[in-house]
Order: C-alpha cells, then structure tokens, then sequence
C-alpha cells in the first residue's frame, strides 16, 4: 500500500510504496502541485542504475 509523503527536494507531496495506489493517496492533490522529481530524464536525475552502468548505458 502506498502513503502520501513530502519529497525531499522540492517538498511537494509525493507517494511512498508500491506505486499502485498513487491516485487513492493523492487523487485529492491536483497534478500540477504534485511532485515531479522522478519524472526527470535519467541524465537530469543522476547516475545512471547498476545494471545500466554494468552494461553501459
């Protein structure tokens, strides 16, 4: 189950879980006030995972 956080970075609401209750924890949250920061392009968020670095990618 999911639960309604406040990002780190930006301190916007965010979600903590599995990711498949995001609307039920935040359906009252319009999307615009949302948190954004892992919809990021992976070049802009950080280091690439490990198994992309592995592979390199």
């Amino acid at each position: 189950m999911c639960r309604r956080v406040e990002c780190t970075s930006c301190q916007k609401p965010t979600f903590a879980g599995c990711g498949m209750h995001i609307e039920q924890v935040l359906g009252d949250v319009p999307r615009d006030q949302r948190c954004r920061c892992r919809e990021k392009p992976r070049d802009e968020a950080g280091e690439a995972g490990l198994l992309a670095r592995i592979l390199g990618r």
